[in-house]
């Protein structure tokens, strides 16, 4: 028996094809014994004899090494082959031809080559529309049923629903869509049946109403449900329990720009569950912790840099904000200029100049 030598992708070659002399030819893409060309390639025998030659099925010229059809034309004809399997899994004609048409778009805007090796993974969507609607709904049907994550993963073929089909994409409900999961993520951070969970489910359930009611929007109430979570898993780290007076303290400290959505659930918590917390910051405190969050990003920045202006950009909001208790927003940073001096990097920003390590020291 003769041996074989295994390659990458499972493709396997026996000793004599495995020599040093044979290799993937660049004209045709065959794996074959090479040999220099007139140029000094290393070609083929039949790219290297006879160069070009026209493809039988499109006429365009093609190295000759690649036999009956161009590459163009072989991965083409193997995407339509997969999509005339695929459309046998459709039970309605309508849904059956909407695929081949997508699968058609897809060789046109992909390629044949990456539509071939792509277009069945587009398989289940379709399959999925089938299911639940015999032909292709309005956007918000399709929003609530994939929601705006799984549309999202859908993007190519939706791209397609909205060119060949005229289905209107509609921000704002996926927008809605997007903060309602997230708001569920949240609820669904403990176990039905806790305390913890009964907390939040409650707190959520009083939030949702003012939504309903026009008093508040959906991002408010996720931003709100935010710290109630953090609080009770922190609770729940120290055995169990509410969130009491030292846990609430410690909170605000590592996080004092939640005070007032920390305020809220403390308020919820007082009139439903009893319990007497109040919402207080150390000014001091709270500065030195940010002090200390700001020193660990530093740190790691500089222990890890990155290329680009962004990461600059990044380095020297820290950098102003620690050294120089200075903080300005993203839009007035784009103004700032900088250059390397005396170790370290000048930094003209607001009028005024101030010196920060580099990173790289």
């Amino acid at each position: 028996m003769t041996r074989v030598r295994r390659l990458g992708h499972g493709l396997r070659l026996c000793p004599k094809c495995a020599r040093a002399d044979h290799g993937t030819c660049p004209a045709c893409r065959r794996h074959r014994l090479l040999s220099a060309g007139p140029d000094g390639r290393l070609l083929c025998r039949v790219c290297r004899e006879k160069g070009e030659i026209p493809c039988p099925s499109c006429g365009k010229p093609m190295p000759a090494g690649r036999g009956k059809v161009c590459e163009t034309c072989y991965w083409t004809d193997t995407c339509r082959k997969r999509i005339r399997l695929d459309r046998a899994a459709f039970s309605t004609a309508g849904m059956e031809k909407d695929f081949g048409e997508f699968g058609e778009w897809l060789i046109g805007d992909k390629g044949p080559h990456k539509a071939a090796l792509t277009v069945h993974r587009y398989l289940s969507f379709f399959l999925e529309i089938e299911r639940e609607w015999k032909n292709v709904p309005p956007y918000r049907e399709l929003l609530a049923h994939f929601g705006a994550e799984g549309l999202r993963r859908a993007r190519i073929p939706m791209r397609w629903l909205r060119e060949a089909k005229g289905v209107k994409v509609d921000a704002a409900a996926r927008e809605e869509d997007s903060e309602r999961r997230r708001i569920e993520g949240i609820v669904g951070t403990f176990g039905q049946g806790t305390e913890a969970h009964r907390i939040l489910v409650d707190y959520a359930g009083k939030l949702m109403q003012r939504v309903e009611e026009g008093k508040t929007s959906l991002r408010s109430v996720r931003l709100a449900l935010t710290p109630a979570a953090a609080l009770l898993r922190r609770a729940a780290q120290k055995g169990g329990g509410l969130p009491d007076q030292t846990l609430l303290d410690r909170y605000l400290l590592d996080a004092p720009g939640q005070k007032a959505a920390a305020t809220g659930f403390a308020n919820f918590l007082r009139k439903t569950r009893s319990l007497k917390l109040s919402v207080r910051t150390d000014a001091k405190k709270a500065k030195e912790a940010q002090r200390r969050t700001l020193k660990k990003k530093i740190v790691a920045m500089a222990r890890h840099p990155e290329e680009g202006e962004d990461f600059i950009r990044r380095w020297i909001a820290a950098g102003l904000e620690y050294f120089h208790s200075v903080k300005f927003n993203r839009k007035a940073l784009e103004a700032v200029s900088a250059k390397v001096d005396e170790g370290g990097l000048r930094v003209v920003a607001g009028g005024r100049t101030y010196w920060l390590p580099n990173w790289r020291e």
